[in-house]
């Protein structure tokens, strides 16, 4: 019986062996297994927010085309009235709000169209015409940029930057000569 004895316990051995590498492998498959979840939760977290900042990326740049866009065309329709409807707004008395005496030489949609919910006044210092046109220019454009590209209020906001001399020549400039940013721009450099 010794024999058969030694037979049994060698097959229960032979048995539990593969039994006990079995549960062993079974444990380290469950560990994978939730490491890997834990991994696969973390890439779809990450995911997630990749997906949500390319589409905040996607509104913003949207947004900036958008009033890119709309400058644009309203720069267009500037630049392409006739001569014809020049002279009709010159004599509409209702093309212009506020006081009767303008001291500006804007175009009434200029003049009608109101700032932004959001302004606030620009941190530049006032331009008195003793350094460079176009320095000043570039510092206006950068910060009049953080609120709009609409070039009817760019072009309202302008003179609240001048002093002194500049001032002056502003208040000089013909009524209905600046229709758009570019050509005030242009006057303004020379």
């Amino acid at each position: 019986m010794d024999q058969r004895e030694e037979q049994g316990e060698e097959q229960a051995d032979n048995v539990s062996m593969p039994m006990t590498m079995l549960i062993q492998l079974q444990k380290k498959f469950e560990m994978l297994k939730k490491s890997n979840e834990e991994e696969l939760s973390a890439l779809r977290a990450e995911n997630a927010r990749m997906r949500r900042k390319l589409q905040d990326e996607t509104v913003l740049n949207s947004s900036f085309e958008t009033v890119q866009l709309r400058a644009q065309v309203n720069e267009r329709i500037h630049h392409n009235e006739s001569s014809q409807t020049k002279r009709r707004l010159l004599g509409d008395s209702e093309v212009f709000t506020g006081a009767p005496s303008r001291k500006h030489p804007f175009y009434g949609v200029i003049v009608d169209t109101p700032l932004p919910d959001n302004w606030k006044n620009l941190t530049i210092d006032k331009y008195d015409g003793s350094t460079d046109p176009d320095e000043h220019i570039a510092v206006y454009t950068t910060q009049i940029s953080l609120y709009t590209w609409n070039d009817a209020v760019m072009c309202r906001v302008f003179p609240t930057t001048l002093k002194g001399a500049s001032l002056s020549w502003f208040t000089r400039l013909p009524p209905l000569s600046i229709d758009c940013f570019d050509k005030l721009v242009e006057k303004f450099g020379a």
